[in-house]
């Protein structure tokens, strides 16, 4: 399944080395026009179906984002959010939740805005209960929305230096044999090197089978915050290079320990 066109492929592509994660917001509420446009994209960006879905939240409520000084990931100032949603307990949600939820972060970043994805630190009760979420769903993760601070702040700094973010590991690492695939292959994986992970613990592994893309976890799932949904993330970077290189295709979601499969279409 896909939800991106030629246009949509374009103009994620080009804010892929702008986006940031920022943490201290300046509390300044987008124009509605953003937020509206940013609606539209939730609303019609469903390719999973019901495996996934982002909700818009035009005003956080204090106590959405739980952040402790010293603790990795902390938010502050955030106007709005982005809820990501799907099945509690489908496992092929998360990956779908974390493409699906990417593909809104750079929809933000292109409207203008800056964002933070939080995979452990908000609230998921008034996360669920913000995006209106059905008995057998669950927010996965939330993104922050708005203008960040012109600078980084102190308290960004404390939080980059005790989370320890990683270094991005090598990108033979990632994918083993780069070298040897055709160049649609080569570019999508450049373009999910530099996908955003928890923690920057980079999870996802790439393999060619048969013609095929595979995707594979590093090591088991996580519970709390899920490497699947990293993984997610990953394959809708690797799709804009791919598509940008010429290699249309579809994803199929596999069982553990693969994730999904990009398969050529044309």
């Amino acid at each position: 399944m896909t939800g991106l066109d030629a246009a949509r492929v374009e103009r994620w592509l080009a804010v892929v080395p702008e986006r940031r994660s920022r943490r201290s917001f300046t509390g300044e509420r987008p124009e509605a026009k953003v937020l509206t446009a940013l609606e539209d994209v939730a609303r019609s960006f469903r390719p999973f179906g019901e495996l996934a879905r982002a909700v818009v939240i035009r005003d956080v409520p204090p106590g959405l984002f739980m952040g402790i000084v010293g603790a990795y990931g902390g938010v502050s100032g955030a106007p709005c959010a982005l809820a990501f949603v799907g099945p509690a307990g489908e496992t092929h949600s998360r990956a779908a939740v974390g493409y699906t939820g990417e593909g809104l972060v750079l929809e933000a970043t292109a409207l203008g805005l800056d964002t933070c994805w939080v995979g452990g630190l908000f609230s998921g009760a008034a996360a669920e209960q913000l995006a209106g979420v059905s008995p057998d769903e669950r927010v996965f993760a939330v993104a922050a929305v708005g203008t960040a601070a012109e600078r980084v702040t102190a308290k960004e700094r404390i939080l980059f230096k005790s989370g320890r973010p990683r270094r991005r590991k090598p990108i033979e690492t990632i994918a083993p044999g780069l070298q040897e695939w055709p160049a649609w292959a080569q570019r999508g994986v450049e373009a999910a090197h530099v996908a955003p992970s928890a923690t920057n613990r980079q999870p996802w592994r790439f393999f060619m089978h048969e013609g095929a893309m595979v995707v594979s976890v590093d090591g088991a799932d996580t519970p709390k915050i899920s490497k699947r949904l990293d993984c997610g993330i990953a394959m809708l970077h690797f799709e804009l290079g791919a598509r940008a290189a010429g290699c249309a295709g579809r994803w199929e979601l596999s069982d553990a320990p693969d994730v999904a499969r990009w398969v050529p279409t044309g």
